[in-house]
């Protein structure tokens, strides 16, 4: 039971720091995307890019949330079964009477 409940905590954490990071990088390369080249006017339908920019950032949180929780409960493994060694590994064997 540990061992699960360590793992899910490291898929929060991964899980909250991947929206973290998308929601700080997300609207700069959003705005970045859709800026016109070359100093060519934007002819658009503002509303449709407002929609569709803000479309965007929710399905790049959404993919930061699963690439977070992906590699949170990876580490969360690797880190319980690390634990788990070096817990056996420091046991000291039984006295005998």
């Amino acid at each position: 039971m540990a061992f699960v409940r360590l793992v899910l905590n490291f898929m929060v954490a991964g899980a909250l720091l991947g929206v973290l990071a998308v929601s700080l990088v997300g609207p700069k390369y959003i705005s970045w995307d859709n800026t016109v080249g070359s100093g060519a006017s934007a002819m658009c339908i503002c509303q449709e890019v407002a929609f569709q920019g803000a479309q965007r950032m929710i399905s790049f949180q959404m993919t930061g949330c699963a690439v977070g929780a992906g590699l949170g409960a990876a580490l969360g493994i690797a880190f319980a079964v690390m634990r788990r060694k070096s817990a056996v590994a420091t046991t000291p064997p039984p006295a005998k009477a």
